[in-house]
């Protein structure tokens, strides 16, 4: 008996040896894991490099549909310590309507001998922005430093309401991230007063591409339903640039908007 109980003793301290050396096994692969994907999220671009820009907004739902589309050149004009310096140009918009059967449409790359009244007139408004360079910075993590501005100083606040760098170029932490980091940018527009809220969340890194997912909370803005933005980003693993982006936000009357962009070089 004395002889049973010491060898059971001496079976369940191997058991017991045997599990912690397994276990300590699996934590060492699974922490080597975790920290072999985690990524300083930075941007990397490279002067002179140029990105053809799509910005897309889509509505549907009710008895209206509405799409707009903004046709940009995204040129790197200069690297610096603290900031990327991008010419941003306008070179397409287009939009189409259709609210309880009547139709509009807008193309900017239509002739304008061909346009109609109205057309000639949104033509008009858009030449400040149309086919003209501006001038806007960000630093490696995606924040803003300078607002767009023209190349001879002068401030665009018209640029800033056509076009969202904020969209294009996602704010980053400042520590890595791995799987299933959060973060949060707040930000608020300078003329609506208009406050974002976003929460960024990593969802994939694979060896081509990092997939981050985005909620956005809108305040100030009126006709939302839950004021609550969803979607995802896809971003370039390697200069962490955007690839894709598309979110979404219901609106009044079971209507829905799509926020679609896409980046390619040029």
């Amino acid at each position: 008996m004395y002889f049973y109980q010491n060898y059971q003793q001496i079976i369940n301290m191997k058991f017991r040896i045997i599990c912690g050396l397994l276990f300590g096994g699996i934590m060492a692969i699974l922490f080597g894991c975790a920290k072999k994907d985690t990524i300083d999220l930075k941007l990397k671009l490279k002067a002179g490099e140029v990105e053809r820009v799509y910005a897309a907004t889509v509505v549907k739902g009710g008895s209206m549909e509405f799409q707009s589309i903004v046709e940009m050149r995204f040129t790197t004009e200069a690297i610096k310590p603290d900031r990327n310096v991008i010419d941003v140009k306008v070179v397409r918009m287009s939009s189409s309507s259709d609210a309880f059967g009547e139709k509009e449409s807008y193309d900017s790359n239509k002739d304008v001998n061909e346009m109609t009244q109205e057309e000639r007139s949104t033509h008009q408004e858009f030449q400040q922005v149309l086919n003209q360079s501006f001038l806007v910075a960000v630093n490696n993590k995606g924040k803003v430093v300078e607002p767009f501005r023209s190349k001879n100083g002068d401030r665009r606040r018209l640029t800033e309401q056509i076009i969202d760098i904020s969209n294009i170029y996602i704010p980053f932490p400042e520590e890595p991230v791995g799987v299933g980091s959060e973060w949060e940018a707040e930000r608020e527009e300078s003329l609506t007063k208009i406050k974002t809220v976003s929460t960024y969340k990593i969802t994939e890194i694979n060896d081509k591409q990092i997939v981050v997912s985005i909620a956005s909370k809108i305040k100030g803005m009126k006709g939302f339903v839950d004021n609550e933005a969803k979607g995802q980003y896809v971003l370039d693993r390697k200069t962490c640039k955007m690839i894709t982006g598309d979110f979404s936000m219901s609106l009044e009357d079971k209507r829905k908007v799509f926020f679609k962009f896409r980046s390619v070089p040029d």
